[in-house]
């Protein structure tokens, strides 16, 4: 057996079966002894004692440091009991997982779940569906509504209904405020309605740049048009403070960076007596076709001084856009 063994390169069964066959001759014997009579190598032994070891086929001998063989049946009942004793505790472990997922889906992820039904998006047509939404979008207004428009503004028809609307708001005891761009202050027809906000209550401010169109209702709700560009198409309703805080951000950081509607035009303007210089230097550049932007660096001051200025002298000339101020100004040689 021995030289079979070493002829052959014995494998790890190979060196386990000629290793139990010695155990079975001698009864008990030192693992050395037997690896020493069978004639094999270090790693040849090795991987015998370790086959034998994980078939259960040896055990400890009567004398310290021998080792005695196992019975096959008796080796496979060990074995089949070991089997038996790992299906338990990966049943355990399964059932554990189990309970864990039971909880996860139970338990927390409906406190998830809860969350995010906080947050409602809408899409809707400014139909008759959109018009009914912002009527119960006012019934819905306990304290505050908030409003920007970046113009131009609608018809006049639309324009009473709103006055109306807010008349209502404020009556309640609803704070109603409204950011529009400063270019809106430009025609007498929008200066008369923006007056007309004022005096129904509404606190109004002009702001330099409006980005976009936006309602915001107690921070709960808010109506946002899908496409700034264009403000009459599709909106979205909003509902859930989690997402209208952060429109309310928005709308709170535009009307801080905003000014208080005067209904009078301001002494030091321009507007209510003679232009000043500055004032027809910017009109000579606008005739001349230069952008706010160019005109603020030639005049060395801000683009929301230069939209004051142009807003100024549209009120002053009673002009409703920029082309007519020009025609007007030629009229009256300014330019």
């Amino acid at each position: 057996m021995a030289s079979a063994v070493r002829s052959g390169g014995a494998d790890a069964a190979e060196a386990g079966l000629a290793l139990y066959q010695a155990l079975r001759a001698n009864g008990s014997i030192a693992p050395r002894k037997a690896v020493a009579e069978l004639g094999l190598t270090e790693a040849e032994a090795a991987a015998g004692w370790s086959e034998l070891q994980d078939l259960g086929l040896i055990r400890p001998g009567p004398a310290p440091e021998e080792v005695t063989s196992v019975e096959p049946d008796t080796a496979l009942i060990g074995l089949l009991a070991r089997q038996r004793e790992a299906l338990r505790h990966q049943r355990e472990e399964l059932s554990s997982i189990i309970r864990a997922a039971e909880s996860l889906m139970e338990r927390y992820r409906p406190a998830v779940m809860r969350e995010t039904a906080e947050i409602e998006v809408e899409l809707v047509t400014r139909d008759n569906r959109g018009r009914q939404f912002v009527q119960d979008f006012d019934a819905t207004v306990t304290e505050m509504i908030g409003s920007m428009h970046p113009g131009p503004l609608p018809s006049g028809e639309v324009l009473n209904n709103a006055l109306a609307e807010d008349a209502a708001l404020i009556a309640r005891g609803v704070r109603v405020r409204s950011i529009y761009s400063e270019s809106i202050n430009s025609a007498p027809r929008q200066r008369k309605y923006l007056s007309d906000l004022v005096a129904t209550g509404v606190e109004v401010r002009l702001a330099s740049h409006v980005p976009f169109d936006l309602l915001i209702a107690d921070s709960h709700s808010a109506l946002v048009s899908a496409h700034p560009d264009d403000p009459r198409g599709t909106a979205v309703i909003v509902r859930g403070p989690t997402l209208v805080r952060s429109y309310v951000a928005l709308y709170e950081d535009c009307w801080l960076r905003s000014t208080p509607y005067a209904t009078h035009s301001p002494d030091s303007g321009g507007a209510s007596g003679e232009l000043t210089e500055q004032h027809r230097t910017t009109l000579r550049l606008l005739a001349n076709g230069l952008t706010d932007e160019r005109i603020a660096r030639k005049l060395g001051v801000s683009l929301r001084t230069v939209s004051r200025l142009v807003s100024e002298i549209m009120r002053y000339l009673e002009a409703d856009s920029r082309f007519q101020a020009g025609v007007l100004a030629a009229t009256r040689g300014l330019i």
